[in-house]
């Protein structure tokens, strides 16, 4: 399996992340990509359907034990709609944390491998999955509900 930017050095306490982080299908996402890559309005529609949000635009993570975990730098329950604010989730759409269990990549404009090898990223000594994904087709949280509840088989 390829590892994807594994933190150099001693394993530090806690980092933040560009990122935002969803609960939803009982796994906690990380969803990062560049500035305006979708990263909020995927979270939307996870929390749409189901899930919900920990943390919008930073996401801070620290280790439980063995596990990985996130939460908000700042106040939980608040996301960016692009081009209307910043608004207040009420519970049960917003949590304080979660377990982080994947990484999505987003990535929009390229070519993906049609069977691409599987990829890790560690993060403080925590070993994620990561998934590459484009977010815009209508088809991503059933793409995405496949990845969470079905295995791997080629």
């Amino acid at each position: 399996m390829p590892a994807v930017s594994p933190l150099p050095g001693p394993l530090p306490d806690d980092a933040t992340r560009h990122a935002t982080l969803v609960r939803w299908q009982g796994r906690g996402l990380l969803i990062e990509g560049p500035s305006g890559s979708g990263k909020s309005d995927l979270a939307l529609r996870l929390v749409a359907d189901g899930g919900a949000l920990v943390a919008d635009d930073v996401v801070r993570l620290w280790r439980r034990d063995r596990a990985l975990v996130g939460g908000p730098v700042g106040e939980a329950g608040l996301i960016e709609v692009r081009g209307y604010g910043v608004y207040r989730l009420p519970a049960p759409a917003a949590l304080a944390e979660s377990g982080v269990d994947v990484r999505i990549g987003l990535e929009t404009g390229g070519r993906f491998e049609r069977l691409p090898e599987a990829e890790t990223l560690t993060i403080l000594g925590v070993d994620l999955p990561c998934w590459r994904l484009d977010p815009r087709p209508a088809s991503t949280v059933a793409r995405l509900r496949v990845l969470v509840a079905c295995a791997r088989v080629a």
